[in-house]
């Protein structure tokens, strides 16, 4: 005898900042990073993988395992140029669950 498929029922509204992993079709980056003598293109390129997913506010929540699949590179290298971008004063990140919130701060 077949079973019937159960109804799932949607999870509960939860009021959040909206966040998403989707990219923009367009990101552009603040001339105060793109003009910076003291960034390497690596940490240009990675600050531009940020802005692609951050809000209007400047937030993203990325896992740097996918940081590292878009920029193509080893997740070493991904978190070497995350904590440059960090020690230079672009981004701040703190941890959640299992993902990591970037706030873009240029």
């Amino acid at each position: 005898m077949p079973q019937t498929p159960r109804k799932i029922k949607p999870p509960k509204a939860v009021k959040l900042t909206k966040l998403t992993t989707r990219p923009k079709d367009v990101a552009t980056i603040a001339s105060s990073v793109a003009l910076d003598a003291n960034l390497t293109n690596a940490e240009k390129a990675m600050y531009l993988i940020l802005a692609t997913y951050a809000t209007a506010e400047g937030e993203c929540r990325l896992q740097q395992r996918t940081i590292a699949e878009h920029y193509g590179c080893s997740l070493r290298f991904a978190r070497s140029l995350l904590m440059g971008l960090r020690t230079k004063g672009c981004i701040r990140w703190e941890r959640r669950n299992h993902y990591n919130l970037y706030q873009i701060l240029r």
